[in-house]
C-alpha cells in the first residue's frame, strides 16, 4: 500500500538550471510479488532479460492441468509444489530422450483461477526439437495423449507416496478414480514467437492474481471484482467479503525465494553456458545487448513525457538528496493510514 508513496521514501530532484526553482520528489516502489505497479515493470525485465536465452526456433506450448478435487493436496502441501514442476518437464524430457535427443524447456507454475480460487496448473514452453549427441538439431513431435498419460502417472505417483506418508485429505480410492480418467494437457499450436509466451507466462508469475483494474468496488465490508468466464466468454462480476479476498490473495503469495519459473534441458543454468552458443551458431542468431528499461524510458513511453525534463524551464533534473523511509516494521503498524491515504510523517 506505500509503494509510489513518500512513507517509503524517496529521491529529491533539483533544475540543474540553478537559476530555476523547480524540484521534484520521486518516490520509491515496493518491489513486492504483491505489487500490480511493481509487477509490470518486473514482467519487462525479464522479457528484456530473456531475449538472450531462446534460440529462434519452433515452440510447443503446453499447459498441463489436473482434475479439481486433486488441486488442493498442493495447497496443503506447499512444498510438493516444487516436485510438481519438475515433474511436468521429465515427461517432456524423457520423450525427447527416447528420440535420442535434449530439448530446452521451461516453466512456470500458477496456483490461481480467475476468481483467485487455488487452481493448480503448469505451463511449459518447449522447443520442438534438440541437440543430439553429436551437437546436430533434430526436430521432435510431441504427441498429446502420451504426455497425457505420463503426466498422469507421475502426478499420481506422487499424492500416493504422500498418502503414505500420512497425509490424510485424499484417498487411494480418490486417487485410482481420478487415474482411470482423462486428463485436459492442452497444446497451443507451435509458434516461433517465444515473446509472446514469455509475456502470457510473466503476467501470471510477476504479478498479483488479481489486477486493479478487475476490482469494481469496495466498501471496507466486501469486494466486488470481474472475471472472465472460461465457458460464457464474458465477464461475470462476484462480491466477496473482505476477509474471503485477502485469504484467497495471500494463498497465491508465494514463499521467500521460490521460484515460479523454472528452466530444464538445453536451458538449464548450469549448462546454457555451453549449449546456448551452439543453438545460436546453428540458427545464425547473434546475442542481444540487453538494456533494462528505466524509469524514464518507461514514463516517456507509457505517458509521452520525461520525468526529469524540468517544467519551467526545460532543463534536466538531477538527484540532489535521498531521503529513506519507513521500515517495514513500522509500514505494518500504520498499514490503517496507508490504506486510507493520509499524510504520514517520515
Amino acid at each position: 500500500m506505500g509503494c509510489g508513496l513518500q512513507v517509503c521514501g524517496f529521491i529529491l530532484y533539483r533544475c540543474s538550471n540553478r537559476s530555476c526553482t523547480h524540484t521534484k520528489r520521486v518516490c520509491f516502489c515496493c518491489n513486492s510479488r504483491s505489487c500490480p505497479t511493481c509487477g509490470k515493470r518486473a514482467i519487462d525485465h525479464w522479457a528484456e532479460k530473456s531475449c538472450n536465452l531462446f534460440p529462434d526456433c519452433s515452440y510447443q506450448h503446453i499447459t498441463f492441468t489436473m482434475p479439481d478435487v486433486l488441486w488442493h493436496v498442493f495447497k496443503d502441501n506447499r512444498k510438493s509444489l516444487n516436485v510438481i514442476i519438475k515433474l511436468t518437464v521429465d515427461t517432456l524430457l524423457k520423450l525427447a530422450k527416447k528420440e535420442g535427443i535434449t530439448i530446452g524447456a521451461f516453466a512456470a507454475l500458477h496456483t490461481h483461477g480467475r476468481q483467485m480460487t487455488w487452481n493448480t496448473h503448469i505451463h511449459v514452453s518447449a522447443t520442438m526439437g534438440g541437440l543430439d549427441k553429436n551437437g546436430k538439431w533434430r526436430d521432435i513431435k510431441f504427441k498429446k495423449d502420451s504426455v497425457m498419460k505420463m503426466w498422469r502417472y507421475a502426478v499420481i505417483k506422487m499424492m500416493r507416496k504422500l498418502v503414505d506418508n500420512g497425509y490424510k485429505n485424499i484417498t487411494k480410492d480418490i486417487l485410482t478414480s481420478q487415474y482411470e480418467r482423462v486428463w485436459i494437457v492442452h497444446f497451443e499450436e507451435p509458434t516461433k514467437d517465444y515473446k509472446h509466451t514469455i509475456a502470457y507466462i510473466g503476467r501470471y508469475t510477476k504479478k498479483p492474481p488479481i489486477a486493479m483494474s478487475k476490482i469494481k468496488h469496495f466498501d471496507s465490508h466486501s469486494v466486488t471484482f470481474e472475471f472472465l468466464n472460461h465457458r460464457t466468454k464474458k465477464y461475470n462480476k462476484t462480491t466477496i467479503t473482505i476477509e474471503d479476498f485477502f485469504d484467497r490473495f495471500i494463498q497465491h503469495i508465494p514463499e521467500k525465494f521460490f521460484k515460479m519459473t523454472r528452466y530444464y534441458g538445453l536451458f538449464a543454468t548450469a549448462v546454457r553456458g555451453k549449449t546456448l552458443p551452439k543453438l545460436f551458431k546453428i540458427f545464425n542468431q547473434k546475442l542481444k545487448d540487453v538494456t533494462l528499461t528505466t524509469f524514464q524510458q518507461l514514463s516517456i513511453f507509457s505517458f509521452g513525457y520525461d520525468p526529469f525534463k524540468c517544467i519551467l524551464c526545460g532543463n534536466q533534473m538531477v538527484a540532489s538528496t535521498l531521503v529513506t523511509g519507513k521500515r517495514i516494521s513500522q509500514l505494518i503498524d500504520c498499514h490503517e493510514q496507508l490504506a486510507r491515504r493520509k499524510r504520514m510523517p517520515l
